[in-house]
């Protein structure tokens, strides 16, 4: 009877990442950084599912007509423009490194992509958890919740891999943080959070996503196996000083 009330209890946290953390209106927000992009896909020809990703101005991003883009339904080059904002929050207890991608306009391509957090070597992941979540809405009107996730974790980064949904979307965002511990005696006086996100601009099987690991300001360090599925972009970079 215990053992089937505690298997019960793991299935729960599987399904609720969110129990084993504290609430986020908890943490207050110390460092923050958002970046914009501009991608640019090759949907034929010999650079076909090739990427050219550019950072671009928050002016540009915010002047983008998505209802346009949609009326011209490219058959050469397919433009995604996205933003990602990677922060440092504290609660008093814990520190939590956390990462958004939000897509202005959904990717032709839906497969597994990578969402993660570089950091220094002075901290580790708390308990070795990490939480996901991926908010999609559909042109409809119907919104969903997805926690489906592959999370690994590194010395020097966590990451996590996952499906990106089907279908006619308009609202497309994830989600990825933990909470960190000091993995040192001495007195930490930065951090530095690394947000990193790797879109699949081709269609790639979910072992073969998990090809990677997370290192520091270098951020998702694709295996050389599967770095041609996928595009690059820069790093967001959420920076605090302090002591602790």
């Amino acid at each position: 009877m215990v053992k089937k009330i505690l298997l019960c209890f793991v299935a729960i946290l599987f399904l609720f990442p969110a129990l084993v953390f504290a609430k986020e209106d908890d943490f207050v927000v110390l460092s923050e950084n958002t970046k914009y992009y501009k991608t640019e896909t090759y949907l034929e020809g010999i650079n076909k599912n090739k990427s050219i990703t550019y950072e671009i101005t928050k002016d540009e991003y915010d002047s983008v007509n998505v209802e346009e883009m949609l009326r011209s339904n490219p058959t050469t080059v397919n433009t995604t423009y996205k933003s990602m904002t990677s922060s440092i929050l504290a609660n008093g207890s814990y520190y939590r490194y956390k990462n958004v991608l939000n897509w202005k306009t959904m990717p032709s391509t839906r497969s597994y992509d990578i969402i993660g957090i570089g950091f220094l070597q002075s901290v580790k992941v708390h308990s070795n958890t990490t939480y996901f979540e991926q908010y999609y809405c559909y042109t409809g009107g119907s919104c969903y919740y997805s926690y489906s996730n592959t999370p690994q974790i590194f010395v020097s980064g966590a990451g996590t891999s996952f499906e990106l949904p089907s279908g006619n979307l308009n609202t497309l965002r994830q989600t990825f943080y933990f909470d960190v511990e000091k993995n040192t005696n001495s007195t930490i006086y930065s951090q530095y959070a690394y947000g990193d996100y790797s879109h699949a601009t081709s269609t790639i099987s979910q072992s073969n996503a998990m090809n990677y690991s997370v290192i520091q300001s270098g951020g998702i360090v694709l295996d050389s196996s599967i770095i041609s599925y996928y595009d690059s972009i820069s790093t967001a970079t959420a920076s605090w000083s302090g002591s602790w």
